[in-house]
């Protein structure tokens, strides 16, 4: 179990297994949908519930952009979610 005070992209990288990881990413989206900063992103939601987060990510860029300091770690979380995915299934299949 991660720390409750770590940023959510650390929590993601600490995960344990790919079901640790798509946990952390349910909460994490309960939490991120609550704060409604998302909003104006297409697509976002639904690309999360399809655990696409690639997709997701791309659709934050596109409505915010890469640089956009209110949702950097929104972006943040994304990326480790999506480098930590490929680690959990590559470990599974070699």
């Amino acid at each position: 179990m991660t720390r409750l005070d770590l940023p959510w992209a650390i929590r993601v990288a600490r995960a344990g297994s790919s079901q640790a990881l798509d946990r952390l990413m349910d909460i994490w989206l309960e939490a991120v949908t609550a704060a409604g900063r998302l909003r104006r992103s297409t697509g976002f939601d639904s690309h999360m519930k399809r655990k696409d987060w690639e997709s997701a990510r791309r659709s934050i860029e596109q409505t915010y952009g890469r640089s956009s300091l209110e949702h950097r770690q929104t972006l943040d979380t994304l990326s480790a979610a999506i480098r930590y995915r490929s680690v959990f299934g590559r470990r599974l299949t070699g």
